[in-house]
């Protein structure tokens, strides 16, 4: 490439061209590609400028891409002739065939020199027609709501836009230029200059359409966002209601508890005696016929049973004790880290 372009002396402002093209979906190169037009002091002069396009692609899911085509054109007046450079987005575009069409009649007619001029209106007439049917389509993606990218369709479109509508005005300030000069035919330039002025009462036009679509798919994402916070709001009443609804359930069994808790107090005093009396330390009746009469060894009993019941009613305190303690630090670390948060 360095080669070529040494070769054929094009000027590095090319470079910015050809860097221009951004492979994928960057936003950040919409915008730029309007006409940089240098001129030198022999009279010659140096053109370049992308132009963005759509165009219908048969056979995918998604039926239009957005492409771009770049353009030098270096013209020398003392007989050199003009250089053209096209950068095309794919082989045997539209653009290439038409442009090799027009070479060979160019050619045939020993013309080619009297219709250099032609060259850019070409480029511009090859695809500015699908715009038209591009927003069309995005208008009927819209009427049914297929809002599945095509928020990230609709912004980049008035930056291609305007950047072409930049690059018609200033090749009809050139076109102006040159014919003012007595450059070409005035009925030539009367022809170009008009099919330029309609191409950019046509931009304005898609620029208007295409704020229309930028207005309606951010009214029709508000609407969304409204109805996603009534969902979330319905959502948060029905989780609320079914942790009111545990909570009563909670409180209910709390209740029931509660009153076994109750009536087994109330009988445990009765049970305790029952089942104290019951055992073998005690007799109602001897052999001897005598009364109510105690064992002997009755001191085991007390001597197992008293020190168990401290040691159960030590445990309990104990850990009641550790949990309040832990209980309390992990309040006061929470306090410290609350703290730290506002300070920061």
């Amino acid at each position: 490439m360095n080669s070529i372009l040494t070769h054929h002396n094009v000027g590095s402002q090319f470079l910015d061209l050809l860097l221009s093209f951004a492979g994928g979906k960057k936003e950040s190169e919409a915008g730029p590609g309007s006409m940089i037009l240098k001129h030198h002091p022999d009279g010659s002069y140096e053109m370049q400028y992308r132009y963005s396009y759509v165009e219908e692609v048969a056979g995918s899911s998604n039926p239009w891409a957005i492409r771009q085509t770049g353009i030098y054109h270096r013209y020398v007046p003392n007989g050199l002739g003009n250089l053209w450079i096209f950068l095309h987005p794919r082989q045997n575009s539209t653009l290439q065939k038409r442009l090799e069409d027009a070479a060979l009649v160019w050619e045939q007619t020993k013309s080619s020199r009297k219709h250099w001029e032609d060259v850019h209106v070409l480029v511009l007439s090859s695809y500015f027609g699908d715009w038209r049917w591009y927003l069309r389509s995005l208008s009927a993606e819209i009427e049914r709501i297929d809002l599945h990218n095509l928020q990230d369709k609709v912004l980049p479109l008035s930056l291609r836009l305007r950047s072409t509508l930049s690059t018609i005005l200033s090749l009809k300030t050139y076109y102006e230029a040159i014919f003012n000069n007595g450059c070409s035919e005035k009925q030539k330039a009367v022809e170009i200059v008009d099919e330029l002025h309609a191409y950019d009462v046509f931009l304005n036009g898609h620029l208007s359409s295409v704020a229309l679509l930028e207005k309606r798919v951010q009214e029709i994402l508000n609407l969304l966002r409204v109805a996603l916070n009534l969902k979330n709001q319905a959502t948060t009443v029905t989780i609320n209601r079914g942790i009111w609804n545990l909570t009563k359930d909670t409180v209910d069994d709390s209740a029931t508890v509660r009153l076994v808790t109750i009536v087994t107090l109330i009988y445990l005093p009765a049970s305790f005696v029952a089942s104290f009396l019951g055992m073998n330390l005690f007799s109602f009746q001897t052999a001897e016929g005598a009364g109510f009469q105690i064992s002997g060894k009755f001191w085991i009993f007390a001597l197992l049973a008293v020190p168990l019941t401290l040691i159960t009613v030590g445990l309990w305190i104990f850990m009641s004790r550790k949990r309040k303690r832990q209980r309390k630090h992990e309040q006061g670390m929470q306090a410290l880290a609350g703290g730290g948060r506002q300070e920061v």
